[in-house]
């Protein structure tokens, strides 16, 4: 099942594993607060193909630095 997690939880919770939330909270700057974990996975592939099943706002990030190939935070709206 899907949990709201703040952001600092989702950090020390999922270290090395890209993260999917969903339903989450943003401050003016756009950093993520809190939000529901739906995905998290060591594979970047796999965590992309989560995001196919969603049709509105998620946020996608590494935790544990920059990655080869990626910058930053990914927030879209379909």
């Amino acid at each position: 099942m899907a949990e709201r997690m703040t952001y600092e939880e989702i950090e020390r919770a999922f270290p090395g594993e890209w993260v999917v939330v969903r339903d989450f909270v943003h401050d003016d700057a756009t950093i993520i607060k809190d939000g529901v974990v739906v995905a998290h996975t060591p594979d970047r592939a796999a965590a992309h193909r989560a995001l196919d099943s969603f049709d509105d706002a998620f946020a996608i990030w590494f935790v544990g630095g920059p990655r080869p190939g990626f910058c930053g935070l990914l927030t879209l709206l379909r």
